[in-house]
């Protein structure tokens, strides 16, 4: 293997560490504060951050790129999924919330053949089934057991799934750094009237403004880390290793939150992670034997 790869590899699952940390310091402010207040307090920490960082690069945050088509469906699209997610978050176990976040794969890959026209053959369909089994298992619907709060988490994946598949549309000469800041400042935009209606202003304490702090610098840290490690090598030798991030949303829920996911929930977290990696397979499969032929 080589040392790219290596390094991409472990850029990617350091920063799906960072994502399920990011996780558990929201769970953690959620305490004290409401989930809209959080997304006004993340959008707009991110947002900042990401100002930073296009001065860093040169480059400008803010400009006439923002209004294009695709980009503003992306950032509507992640602003929607934030929403619908961080609220799921803050009312379920976290090892279940990242159980259902492992079904975005699959999501991309149907929404890639019914939207984009991509060619998805038989096998990679009975993939995208068998993993909806597993999203039932999970769920449980009209079962002992079913938290309807975890459709709020569903409906976040379709919105990221939507984001992933918009991307591949935006101009290549808009930069990831300034598209990623001008979702997070959607995020906060969106936020604000249901934080005003509901919760008003953020108070919280020192703990609580601390995991946000934490949050914002370990979920950017985790993005630039998953964006450096796709541009090292091949985007299909890395994707297989997002599903670490529910590993470490396990470890975390049973070690810090006294989560203990039950045999139906893990269950169908291997379905779905067991029909992603069949799914990811395949794809590369293909594309070797395109790029040959």
């Amino acid at each position: 293997m080589r040392d790219a790869t290596q390094r991409a590899i472990l850029l990617m699952v350091l920063g799906m560490a960072g994502f399920a940390l990011e996780d558990y310091f929201i769970k953690t402010a959620a305490e004290s504060f409401s989930a809209s207040q959080i997304l006004v307090i993340l959008g707009t920490g991110g947002t900042l951050v990401f100002t930073i960082l296009c001065r860093m690069k040169g480059q400008r945050m803010w400009s006439r790129d923002a209004l294009d088509r695709y980009v503003m469906i992306r950032s509507a699209s992640e602003g929607i999924a934030a929403l619908f997610f961080v609220t799921g978050l803050t009312l379920i176990p976290l090892s279940l919330s990242s159980a259902l976040l492992q079904s975005a794969p699959l999501v991309v890959t149907a929404g890639a053949a019914l939207w984009l026209g991509e060619p998805v053959g038989p096998r990679r369909w009975t993939a995208v089934l068998i993993g909806l089994i597993g999203v039932l298992i999970i769920l449980r619907p009209g079962l002992e057991g079913f938290r309807p709060a975890a459709l709020l988490t569903v409906i976040g994946v379709l919105g990221l799934s939507v984001r992933d598949l918009v991307s591949r549309r935006i101009p290549v000469h808009i930069g990831s750094t300034a598209v990623s800041g001008w979702a997070y400042a959607t995020t906060a935009v969106f936020a604000v009237p249901v934080m005003l209606l509901n919760s008003g202003m953020p108070a919280g304490d020192l703990q609580a403004w601390s995991a946000m702090a934490a949050a914002i610098a370990i979920g950017v840290g985790a993005y630039v880390a998953v964006t450096t490690s796709t541009r090292l090598t091949e985007v299909s030798a890395v994707i297989p290793f997002r599903y670490a991030r529910l590993i470490f949303a396990l470890i975390l829920g049973v070690l810090l939150l006294g989560e203990r996911p039950d045999a139906l929930t893990l269950v169908g977290a291997t379905i779905l992670v067991g029909s992603g990696l069949y799914a990811l397979a395949r794809e590369r499969a293909l594309s070797r034997r395109r790029r040959a032929s």
